[in-house]
């Protein structure tokens, strides 16, 4: 009696200690389309695909971090769309590296970069918001607290929301959902999860531009192996700049990347099947 209960005893601090891992959110593959197109900071006419094989992820905003400065740049260049097309707004955040000029990374960093990239979500047709970062490991507590930040953001209603009638029943309450995707190195989806707490629906693999890790990956990936990581379970990140590359799980969503502005035959032939 006495080992039985010691081996109860032992399993359930065991399971204690077992940390449920945070997952990619199963409603992106209600509501998201499987092929995404990044449109960068060019003119993009993109009114030629169809809206319901594609979304499209656009460049909105870039944050610069510079000591206790937070200094966002907004989209200069030109974006079309047919209507009803699932838009992504994507924000790009870089960091000064040059040691007298380092971000602050203090409390009020973290919260004036959240509600930057936050106010995006407020832009005509977007349906969710995608965070595009390089993180070294001093950064890795800012990424952390900002994206906690920025969902707190996210969980509110909007403000046009704020003054609506609580007798006015033609009006549905707020229950609309707002992704919050990020982009990973593919290096942090085979690594350390440092991230997996982050209350994002899912973090996009880029596997392209990947410098020294790039045949390592390749390779790991050619071999039939998964990302570690499991909020990089559902997607993949490519360009059509680089050569394809084996081993990608069939059924994922796929995000574009191009170099240059898209066009109808980008889209044609076996260019988008990967």
């Amino acid at each position: 009696m006495e080992n039985t209960v010691r081996i109860i005893f032992v399993s359930l601090l065991l399971l204690a200690g077992c940390k449920q891992q945070n997952q990619v959110n199963p409603r992106l593959d209600d509501e998201m389309p499987k092929k995404i197109l990044w449109a960068w900071e060019r003119p993009e006419d993109l009114r030629f695909i169809d809206e319901r094989e594609y979304g499209v992820a656009f460049l909105a905003q870039t944050i610069f971090l510079e000591n206790d400065r937070v200094m966002p740049r907004g989209r200069k260049q030109p974006l079309q769309t047919r209507p009803g097309t699932y838009l992504i707004a994507v924000t790009r955040v870089e960091t000064n590296k040059d040691g007298g000029k380092r971000p602050a990374f203090d409390d009020e960093m973290v919260n004036k970069t959240a509600a930057l990239i936050r106010n995006t979500i407020e832009l005509p047709d977007v349906r969710g918001i995608q965070v595009d970062f390089d993180a070294v490991v001093s950064e890795r507590d800012f990424y952390r607290k900002m994206m906690k930040e920025l969902r707190r953001l996210l969980s509110e209603p909007p403000a046009s929301a704020g003054g609506q009638n609580a007798n006015d029943t033609h009006r549905s309450p707020f229950t609309t959902h707002r992704s919050l995707t990020m982009t990973a190195l593919a290096s942090w989806c085979t690594g350390d999860a440092w991230f997996n707490d982050f209350p994002v629906d899912e973090a996009v693999p880029m596997v392209f531009q990947m410098g020294a890790d790039s045949e390592k990956i390749k390779t790991y990936l050619r071999n039939g192996n998964d990302w570690t990581e499991p909020l990089c379970r559902a997607s993949y990140g490519i360009s059509l700049d680089e050569a394809k590359f084996e081993g990608i799980k069939p059924g994922r969503r796929m995000y574009y990347f191009k170099n240059s502005a898209w066009n109808a035959g980008d889209l044609s032939g076996t260019n988008l099947e990967r």
